[in-house]
């Protein structure tokens, strides 16, 4: 008969408890997505809440009203947007529909498909599928605003709550601060990326515009949202408008310097002031870190691995440093009697 020691059962018995643990974390994946993105939005509204909250009058100066002044004028500035961009949005979208089959047909004409009908073919699938993907996780993201409302409301309390969960007496100290880290970073990253994409969006739009490229509001507002998944999004969005330019006939050279120009200055002027180096990531481990939230969450988990990995990295550098500080040192030596 088959038995196990007591180390073996040990290990087994880990082991089995990860398994659980990763397939209930890709069973809820979806709940975990829109959890993070409604922490995600709460950092983008924290500073404005906390302002209404103190332009109110000290009678009604209450946290839940500042949130709702905010909601309702969120909304009322989203449908006043959609409202002046929508129509001609909607006409750039009617025109792509219409001029698809001519750019296909001009590049089967050119030959190019002929050697590369399999990588076109398994980059369409791809396209495709990441799309499906997004659209069935559509319904899952209208949870975040009222996700969100929780967090802006309770925020104080949610980060007690976790000191509490994994803090020890002694050590409590130390998970506030490590806490508080995480809490500045991840505020810190969401509002960086927001500005980045707004000026992403305002260069592409306009420098489509001016070089006379054809749907300069949808392919601006495409190529800003690409810069949202880091290091390969800007390059996608690159080669979405050059080949549409190229096209077009129009002046697809001159948008490919200008572009080369935006990354050169974002890159080395404005993220260093913007976002400064407070995660610290290498390409590698964000590279690594997409790919494993491709996998997990489809196009959302991609975009969100990059500051799940920048969390690890501070609990794996906070725990490097009190590991090298260790504990305080005691004196063991017997006592020196006198003479």
């Amino acid at each position: 008969m088959l038995t196990l020691d007591d180390r073996t059962g040990n290990v087994l018995t880990t082991i089995a408890a990860f398994a659980a643990a990763a397939a209930l974390v890709f069973a809820v994946r979806s709940l975990i997505v829109v959890s993070i993105l409604a922490l995600l939005l709460a950092y983008l509204l924290e500073p404005v809440v906390s302002w209404v909250q103190g332009q109110l009058p000290a009678r009604s100066r209450s946290r839940g009203r500042a949130i709702a002044l905010v909601y309702v004028t969120a909304t009322m500035l989203v449908l006043g947007a959609g409202y002046a961009i929508g129509p001609a949005l909607l006409r750039q979208l009617r025109r792509v529909s219409a001029d698809a089959p001519r750019m296909v047909d001009r590049i089967s004409r050119q030959g190019f498909p002929a050697g590369h009908g399999g990588m076109i073919e398994s980059m369409a699938k791809r396209a495709g599928d990441a799309a499906a993907t997004a659209a069935g996780q559509m319904s899952w993201l209208l949870l975040v605003p009222v996700v969100t409302i929780f967090f802006l409301n309770n925020r104080a309390k949610v980060i007690d709550g976790i000191v509490e969960l994994f803090a020890r007496r002694r050590d409590c100290a130390i998970v506030k601060r490590r806490i508080d880290t995480i809490d500045t970073v991840l505020a810190q990253y969401t509002r960086s990326q927001l500005i980045m994409v707004g000026l992403s969006v305002a260069f592409y739009s306009v420098t489509l515009a001016l070089l006379g490229l054809p749907y300069p509001l949808a392919l601006g507002l495409l190529s800003g949202g690409m810069e949202l998944i880091p290091v390969v999004g800007w390059i996608v969005a690159a080669a979405i408008v050059l080949v549409t330019g190229y096209l077009a006939h129009a002046h697809w050279i001159w948008m490919a310097g200008l572009i080369g120009a935006w990354k050169l200055v974002e890159t080395f002027v404005l993220s260093p002031r913007i976002m400064g180096d407070r995660l610290q990531l290498e390409p590698m481990t964000v590279i690594v870190a997409m790919m494993a939230g491709g996998q997990v969450g489809g196009l959302i988990g991609a975009v969100l691995s990059v500051p799940a990995a920048a969390v690890l990295h501070i609990l794996w550098r906070e725990r490097l440093a009190s590991n090298a500080v260790g504990p305080p040192m005691t004196s063991t030596a017997a006592p020196i009697s006198g003479s």
